[in-house]
C-alpha cells in the first residue's frame, strides 16, 4: 500500500457485504428525496400545463391603457411576450346561425399563449378573416374559406371568411356558445376603442413577477382594478402574493424540511451504525501506531466512498420513479398531458438529493471520527471496547424484575445514546412524514369540487336564471335509458334577510333528495335530517365572514310577508359560487314552494350512463327551447378528471413511497444493529443462550426502537397535522380536524409489521452460524 487510507479500500474488500447496507441505507435516503422533490417538480410542471389551458399563457392583463402605453410595457427588459386580446366583455352576446357567439380577438403572439390551439388553416391577417372552433364547423357544417354572417352585439351585421379552425374550449361547450376569432385589426374594426380590451403580459424566468408588476403599476399610474393578475399561474410559478397561497407556500417548505430531516436522519443513523461496529478496527489501528488524525481521515474517506456509491443509486432510482409517474400521466391521459415530459430531468431533485447524501455522511462523520480515534488501544486487543465509553446507559430493566433475554434486548436498545436517538428519530420521522403528507388527500378531496358525486353531465338553465322549468321536463328526462340519474334545483337570489347580526342577503336554493344524501359529507354540525323533514328550517354554507351558528332564526323578508327559518346545520361547502355578503341557504323543495310559491326548476342536472353518446346528448338538446341553456360539461369534466388523476398519483406516489422507504429502512436498521453486535451475540450463544432466547433478545431490542419511534412520531406528528390541517383545509373551507385514525394506523401497523418480521432472517442467520465464527466477527 502507497498509503495508510488504502485500508479503505481493502477493509472494504474484505466487508463487502457489511459495507453494502450502509450503501443501501444511503442509497434509500437520496432515492426518498430526490422522488418527493421530483415528483413535486413534476406536478408543478403539470399543475401549469393545467393552468395554462384554463386561464392562458400570462401573467398580468392590463386594461384602460393606450396603444402608446402598451408598447412601453412590451418593450419591459422583464417581459417575455406581450399583446392585446379584445372582446365584448359587457355589451351582450353576438348570433351566428341563431347561436350564442363569444367574438373575441387579439394579436398572434398572444392569441397563441391564451390557449388558440389552431388544427386546420392559419391564423386570420385581414379584418375579414376569422377562426371558428371545431364544434361550430361541424354543427353548421362550415369549409375553410367559407363566408359566414353574424349579428354583432349593437344590431350590426358582418361578415367574414373562415380561414382556421381552433380547438373546441370546455367553458364554451359548459356554456353552449360558439367561439370567433378575429385579428387585432379585425377586432379593432368592430369595437371602434380600447375600452372593453386587456393587454396581457407574460414575464420572463427567473423575473421577481411582484416587484415588476409594482413598477408597472407605479410608472404608468395604473390601479388595482385596471392590472389583473393570473393568480393560478403566479402560484404555481412561487409568485404570488395572495395570502392563502403564501400559506401554502409555508406549508410545501415544512413538508420539504420533513422530507429533508427524514434523509438525513436515515443515514446518520446507518452510518453511526457502521461506524459502532468497526470502533474495535480503529483501536487495533491505533496499536499499530495510527494517529488519531490518521484514523479520523479513514472514517471520514469511508463516508464519501460510502456517499459515492450510494447517492448515484439513489439518484437514478428516484428519477426512475418519476419517470414512471410521467408516462402513467402520458400515456393513460394523453389528450391532456401530451407536453408532459416523458424523461424530464429534475434538477432541482438532484441537486436536493446529492446534497443531503453527501453533506449528510460528511456532517455524521465528525462524532464517529471522534468516537474511534478516542478508542485506547489496550480496549481494542483485549475486546472490551464496549466498557470504554460506548455504553453509557445504566441498566434500564432488570433481569429479576423479567426475562434476561427480554432485559438484555431493551438494555441493548438504550445502551447507547446517540444510537438509541438516531433510530428513534429515523422511525419517528417517517410516521411525523406519512401523517403531514396525509393531509394533501384532505387538500386534494376539497379542492377538486367538479369531481364530487353530484357533478352532471349536462345541464339545463333557465334563460333568466328563474324557476322556468317544468317538472314535466324532469320526468321526462328520467325516462331515458341512457340518463343515470336527474335532479333539479330552485334559485332565489338575492333575497333579503334580517337576523340579531343584522340585515343581509342570501342565495335560498332548494335541494332534493339526492342532493342532501351528498350533503351529509360536508355537514360541519348540526342536523340535515331536521333540515329534510323541517317546514322551518335550513342549512347555511360556510364562509370565512359567515356570523351565523346554528339554532340561529333567519328572518326571510318575502313580497307578501315575512318567515322566519331556523339554522339546522353548516355546509363546510358547496357546489356554488358565493357573492361577497351573499351567503348561500339550503333548504327542502317542498319548503321553497312554500318560501315563493314558485313550483318549476331553476336548473336541471343530467348524469349520464357510462357509454352514452352524443345522439343522447343531442336526444337532450331537442327536449330545450329558447328559453333555456344548454350546458355540456363532459369535456370539462374529463379535464378535471385529468387534474384529480394526476394530483392523486403526486399524492398517493408520495405516500406510497413514504411507505416503503420506511419499511426498506426499518428492515436495514435491524440488520445493522444485529450485525453491529455479532460478536456479541456469539459470546451469549457460547455462554449457553439458545436460538430461542437470542431471538427474543433481538425482537426486544428492535421492538424497542419501534415503541420509541412510534411514540415519537405521534408526540411530533400529530401537533404538526393539526397545524397543517388548519392551515390548509379549516382556513379555506372551515372543516375542524380529526384525529387521522386510518393513516396513524396504517403507519404504526406498516412499523410495528415491519419490525417483527425483520429480526427472523438476521437471527435465523447467527444461529445457522458457527460460535467461533460469530465471536470472531468483524
Amino acid at each position: 500500500m502507497k498509503s495508510y487510507l488504502n485500508l479503505v479500500g481493502e477493509y472494504a474488500k474484505v466487508h463487502n457485504k457489511k459495507n453494502r447496507m450502509t450503501i443501501i441505507c444511503i442509497a434509500i435516503a437520496v432515492c426518498l428525496v430526490t422522488a418527493i422533490f421530483g415528483m413535486a417538480d413534476m406536478e408543478i410542471i403539470t399543475r401549469k400545463i393545467d393552468a395554462i389551458k384554463q386561464y392562458g399563457n400570462y401573467h398580468i392583463s392590463i386594461k384602460g391603457i393606450d396603444d402608446e402605453t402598451a408598447k412601453l410595457i412590451g418593450n419591459r427588459i422583464d417581459v417575455e411576450t406581450s399583446g392585446w386580446v379584445h372582446g365584448f366583455y359587457n355589451a351582450g352576446n353576438s348570433i351566428l346561425n341563431g347561436k350564442t357567439l363569444a367574438v373575441v380577438g387579439g394579436e398572434e403572439a398572444i392569441s397563441y399563449e391564451m390557449g388558440i390551439d389552431i388544427e386546420e388553416g392559419r391564423f386570420p391577417k385581414g379584418i375579414e378573416e376569422c377562426l371558428l372552433d371545431r364544434r361550430a364547423i361541424e354543427q353548421f357544417h362550415i369549409s375553410l374559406g367559407d363566408i359566414i354572417s353574424i349579428t354583432l352585439p349593437d344590431g350590426r351585421g358582418a361578415k367574414y371568411t373562415v380561414v382556421g379552425v381552433y380547438k373546441d374550449f370546455a367553458n364554451l361547450k359548459e356554456q353552449d356558445v360558439h367561439g370567433l376569432y378575429l385579428s387585432n385589426e379585425g377586432m379593432h374594426n368592430i369595437t371602434g376603442n380600447r375600452d372593453e380590451s386587456r393587454y396581457h403580459v407574460q414575464f420572463k424566468k427567473g423575473v421577481n413577477m411582484q416587484k415588476s408588476i409594482d413598477e408597472i403599476k407605479a410608472n404608468f399610474k395604473l390601479t388595482d382594478k385596471q392590472v389583473s393578475e393570473n393568480a393560478m399561474l403566479l402560484g404555481l410559478v412561487g409568485q404570488s402574493r395572495n395570502s392563502y397561497m403564501m400559506m401554502l407556500y409555508k406549508t410545501a417548505a415544512v413538508l420539504f424540511v420533513l422530507v429533508l430531516a427524514a434523509g438525513t436522519l436515515m443515514i446518520a443513523s446507518s452510518f453511526n451504525m457502521e461506524v459502532m461496529e468497526r470502533t474495535q478496527f480503529y483501536g487495533m489501528l491505533s496499536c499499530l501506531g495510527a494517529s488519531k488524525k490518521q484514523i479520523k481521515r479513514i472514517v471520514l474517506l469511508q463516508g464519501i466512498n460510502f456517499s459515492l456509491k450510494g447517492i448515484p443509486i439513489g439518484l437514478l432510482a428516484g428519477t426512475i420513479i418519476i419517470w414512471i409517474s410521467s408516462a402513467f400521466l402520458k400515456y393513460i391521459t394523453p389528450v391532456y398531458f401530451s407536453n408532459m415530459p416523458l424523461f424530464g430531468i429534475s434538477w432541482l431533485s438532484l441537486l436536493a438529493g446529492t446534497i443531503v447524501g453527501f453533506l449528510t455522511v460528511i456532517l455524521a462523520s465528525f462524532s464517529p471520527c471522534k468516537k474511534a480515534s478516542s478508542v485506547s488501544p489496550l480496549s481494542a486487543v483485549t475486546g472490551n471496547v464496549a466498557q470504554n465509553g460506548i455504553h453509557k446507559f445504566k441498566s434500564i430493566v432488570k433481569p429479576k424484575n423479567s426475562r434476561i433475554d427480554i432485559a438484555m434486548g431493551i438494555n441493548h436498545a438504550f445502551a447507547s445514546r446517540k444510537n438509541i436517538l438516531l433510530m428513534t428519530g429515523s422511525f419517528g420521522i417517517s410516521i411525523v412524514l406519512f401523517l403531514s403528507f396525509s393531509v394533501l388527500v384532505n387538500f386534494m378531496h376539497q379542492a377538486l369540487k367538479p369531481l364530487r358525486p353530484y357533478t352532471p353531465d349536462i345541464s339545463i338553465i333557465s334563460e333568466d336564471n328563474t324557476c322556468l322549468l317544468d317538472v314535466n321536463l324532469l320526468e321526462e328526462l328520467k325516462r331515458n335509458p341512457d340518463i343515470k340519474r336527474v335532479y333539479g334545483r330552485m334559485f332565489a337570489y338575492d333575497m333579503s334577510v334580517a337576523s340579531k347580526y343584522g340585515n343581509g342577503k342570501i342565495n335560498l336554493i332548494s335541494y332534493e333528495e339526492n342532493q342532501f344524501n351528498w350533503a351529509k359529507e360536508k355537514l360541519t354540525c348540526g342536523s340535515i335530517d331536521e333540515a329534510v323533514k323541517g317546514m322551518d328550517s335550513v342549512l347555511i354554507a360556510y364562509s370565512e365572514d359567515l356570523n351565523y351558528e346554528v339554532g340561529d332564526i333567519i328572518i326571510l323578508r318575502l313580497p307578501s310577508s315575512e318567515k322566519k327559518v331556523k339554522i339546522a346545520g353548516i355546509l363546510s361547502d358547496t357546489p356554488f359560487d358565493r357573492e361577497d355578503g351573499v351567503e348561500t341557504v339550503i333548504c327542502s323543495e317542498r319548503l321553497f314552494k312554500d318560501l315563493t310559491g314558485e313550483t318549476g326548476y331553476t336548473i336541471i342536472d343530467v348524469q349520464l350512463k357510462k357509454g352514452a353518446d352524443d345522439d343522447t346528448v343531442s336526444k337532450i338538446r331537442n327536449l330545450t327551447t329558447l328559453q333555456m341553456k344548454f350546458s355540456d360539461q363532459r369535456q370539462k369534466n374529463e379535464e378535471t378528471k385529468a387534474t384529480f388523476y394526476s394530483f392523486a398519483i403526486f399524492i398517493y406516489g408520495f405516500l406510497l413511497l413514504i411507505a416503503a422507504i420506511t419499511v426498506f429502512n426499518i428492515i436495514n436498521s435491524i440488520n445493522m444493529s444485529v450485525t453491529s453486535r455479532m460478536n456479541q451475540y456469539g459470546v451469549m450463544r457460547a455462554v449457553g443462550m439458545s436460538g430461542k432466547q437470542l431471538h427474543h433478545l433481538v425482537f426486544a431490542e428492535s421492538s424497542t426502537y419501534a415503541v420509541c419511534g412510534c411514540l415519537m412520531g405521534c408526540i411530533l406528528g400529530l401537533p404538526l397535522y393539526r397545524i397543517i390541517y388548519r392551515s390548509m383545509i379549516t382556513s379555506r373551507w372551515g372543516l375542524e380536524w380529526e384525529l387521522p385514525i386510518i393513516p396513524l394506523v396504517v403507519i404504526i401497523v406498516i412499523a410495528v409489521g415491519t419490525t417483527i418480521l425483520s429480526v427472523i432472517s438476521p437471527v435465523k442467520k447467527i444461529n445457522e452460524m458457527d460460535i467461533v465464527n460469530v465471536v470472531n466477527a468483524q
